[in-house]
């Protein structure tokens, strides 16, 4: 059995979901709609639709992210051909903004097993129901919600991972439907970058030498590492460089102001623990 999850605010975008989900070329055994009227956060919705979900596999996909056709059976293909416990993908920007920044990290464009953490993404991710039950057993707690804002998913795929998981990549994006302004971009920036703290948090108390992705605080090919803290300030702080990689100067523009938006939110979350 397959369940989908969706955590919702209640945006107008959610009956395109629905819609989406009821093409899928492998059905759904449930869909579990999971509204949160009183806003305390993504990861209360998904852990709330992890508690009453049914099926043996779980997937979440975000109410503003529209899946193709195929979406469930390809991931299923993936769990099939791999043995996985995890399978998942990234988002297609509809924003010209959001389009542009995305294309600055190549994605890969076949199914493989991933070392690079590129699964991990909350709005295009399916589990194993025994990989919650692992977490519950062991940690008491499935997605953590002192994330309120960002970097709840990837917080879990680094304790999915320290227990060894094969995690595979789908190349199958989902059409995020998200708009963004230049200032609200940079709003979401600082979130991520508090997100970010609390990531590196995580990551130096954790005992195990693997990682949810690269990144220059805590490692690089899947492996634990100590902090680049140079090369680090350098990219936030002074970079990005690579105006290049944009056709519009003006989304390198809002890129690079969101880069020290995300470095002061770094910066806030490790001062304030937030």
């Amino acid at each position: 059995m397959v369940s989908v999850v969706i955590p919702t605010l209640g945006r107008e975008t959610l009956g395109l979901v629905q819609d989406a989900l009821h093409r899928q070329t492998r059905p759904a055994d449930e869909v579990l709609i999971i509204l949160d009227r009183k806003r305390q956060g993504v990861s209360w919705g998904r852990n709330t639709g992890i508690l009453q979900a049914t099926g043996d596999l779980i997937a979440f996909i975000d109410d503003d992210a529209i899946p193709p056709d195929d979406w469930l059976e390809r991931l299923i293909q993936a769990f099939d051909a791999y043995g996985a416990d995890v399978a998942g993908g990234t988002f297609q920007e509809t924003d010209p903004l959001l389009d542009a920044i995305r294309r600055r990290r190549p994605m890969p464009d076949r199914v493989l097993m991933d070392t690079g953490g590129w699964v991990g993404n909350g709005g295009n991710i399916m589990f194993a129901r025994v990989v919650f039950d692992r977490l519950l057993q062991r940690d008491g707690y499935l997605f953590s919600e002192t994330f309120k804002t960002s970097g709840e998913d990837w917080e879990l795929m680094g304790r999915v991972r320290r227990d060894g998981a094969r995690a595979v990549y789908v190349p199958n994006p989902v059409r995020h439907l998200r708009r963004a302004t230049s200032w609200n971009h940079c709003r979401h920036s600082f979130q991520r970058g508090i997100g970010i703290a609390k990531l590196f948090r995580f990551q130096r108390q954790s005992p195990a030498h693997v990682i949810p992705q690269d990144s220059l605080l805590w490692g690089q090919a899947g492996k634990k590492a100590p902090p680049r803290w140079f090369a680090a300030i350098w990219q936030k702080l002074v970079g990005p460089f690579d105006i290049g990689s944009f056709e519009k100067t003006e989304h390198f523009i809002v890129y690079w102001l969101g880069e020290k938006c995300q470095a002061i939110g770094f910066l806030w979350g490790l001062l304030t623990r937030g």
